[in-house]
């Protein structure tokens, strides 16, 4: 199968690598669509571009790794291990949608031929066939195309801004940031009720927000933005602000102080720099909240891989739930996805894309790449008969040496450093690994 990898020089290529199976519980998805994550995704190539010092200025969270590392294993070893690392390919993608090609046995939810939205910086990559596990998969319903599905992971990102930043019928809420995600805020709090002004620097997205339902557009860059808010809120500040900016800059964190009324909250979505001037927030008791990726049960593997669910009862929205609620929504037909879609393109040709997005010549805001029909698409596997105690066989002294080395798990400390000492001693065989690139 084809996935898109991308190497820290800066190249990005479209690969064939091995089709994976269906993890623990999970399914295995032929994928229909996916979308492309804009801002991350931009980010991701750029960094990639950086040289050394660049990396290390972009990532000190990494630097702090690599000390602790040297520490540990000496720099040698250390240097050996960074270098492997920036020299292998790295997935890209986590929102897509496709067919359920296999299933697990451990897996009762899903059917083969089951229209399905994936999720997961981790699985749901760019790629010809994904392995998702069981909550990070939802059903598409019958009315929503499946272009749209595609977005439901990114959707979801939105979902839970919307979810920190408690809404009320008719409160006057500012999102700061008109990218993808921001674009999807304002759409998502407009279907909740709330008045939406959209500030963005740049007035090419003045458009895409008045489509998601902005009552007010202000383009920063040419418009006073304190005069607008006084106007709009007849003086008192708005209620609520969701940041959804990426920058090194902390002026939008302080410009939503500014715009903010007393006890208003103030959420972050993106990645950005945050310093909160001390005599605004506690003149005003703003109230600030961060809001996680897809929703509670994200980085938490017992959810994610180890299917345990959180009870309803104590946690109502899930990002599984939220999957599934962002899809009800697209099925209504009350979110316009398609006034913010700027391109599809077929997978073959995404590359160029994405040259686009590092040069800085892009203006696309969604961009949902087409897949096709492979001819090698797997279907589902036969079941496999419990083994019988007797059929196990038990653990026993090797009576002569092995002629070859089957591997599981191909990370970073495999590659470099068990499988470098081995080379040349003996031969080998099968590597059975989680991501298909590092195999």
């Amino acid at each position: 199968m084809k996935q898109i990898a991308q190497y820290q020089d800066g190249r990005l290529e479209l690969q064939e690598v091995p089709c994976p199976v269906p993890p623990p519980g999970g399914v295995l998805v032929r994928t229909t669509h996916s979308v492309i994550s804009i801002g991350t995704e931009k980010m991701k190539v750029e960094q990639a571009k950086m040289n050394l010092l660049q990396k290390a200025k972009a990532r000190p969270d990494q630097v702090r790794k690599v000390i602790d590392t040297a520490r540990n294993i000496g720099w040698k070893s250390a240097y050996e291990k960074v270098r492997n690392r920036l020299s292998s390919p790295t997935p890209l993608g986590y929102s897509a949608a496709g067919i359920v090609e296999a299933v697990d046995e451990g897996n009762s939810r899903f059917r083969v031929g089951d229209r399905v939205a994936c999720g997961g910086a981790e699985c749901a990559f760019h790629a010809e066939y994904i392995a998702v596990p069981d909550m990070l998969v939802a059903r598409v319903p019958e009315q929503v195309p499946m272009w749209q599905a595609a977005y439901t992971t990114l959707l979801s990102i939105a979902m839970q801004a919307v979810r920190q930043t408690e809404p009320r019928l008719g409160d006057r809420v500012l999102v700061m940031g008109q990218g993808l995600v921001g674009l999807l805020v304002t759409g998502l709090l407009k279907a909740n009720g709330a008045r939406v002004m959209a500030v963005d620097l740049d007035e090419s997205r003045r458009e895409h927000a008045s489509a998601m339902g902005a009552e007010r557009v202000v383009v920063s860059s040419s418009q006073d933005l304190q005069n607008e808010v006084r106007e709009w809120t007849d003086g008192h500040g708005v209620d609520a602000a969701v940041v959804c900016v990426g920058t090194d800059s902390n002026a939008p964190i302080e410009q939503c102080a500014d715009a903010l009324r007393d006890r208003g909250r103030l959420v972050d979505v993106g990645i950005t720099k945050i310093e909160l001037p001390w005599r605004i927030f506690a003149n005003k008791e703003l109230d600030v909240r961060f809001s996680r990726s897809y929703g509670p049960g994200r980085y938490d593997p017992s959810y994610e891989w180890g299917g345990a669910d959180y009870p309803i009862g104590y946690v109502r929205w899930t990002e599984q739930r939220n999957f599934q609620a962002c899809l009800h929504l697209l099925g209504t037909g009350d979110l316009d996805l398609g006034a913010i879609t700027t391109r599809r393109v077929k997978f073959d040709d995404a590359l160029p894309v994405y040259e686009a997005l590092g040069d800085g010549s892009s203006s696309d805001v969604g961009v949902v790449m087409e897949y096709g029909e492979p001819d090698d698409a797997p279907g589902q596997p036969e079941p496999k008969p419990n083994a019988e105690p007797s059929d196990i066989p038990s653990a026993k002294r090797l009576d002569k040496p092995v002629e070859q080395l089957d591997v599981i798990g191909a990370g970073n400390f495999a590659r470099t450093m068990l499988l470098p000492s081995l080379k040349g001693r003996i031969p080998l065989g099968t590597i059975v690994n989680n991501t298909a690139l590092s195999a």
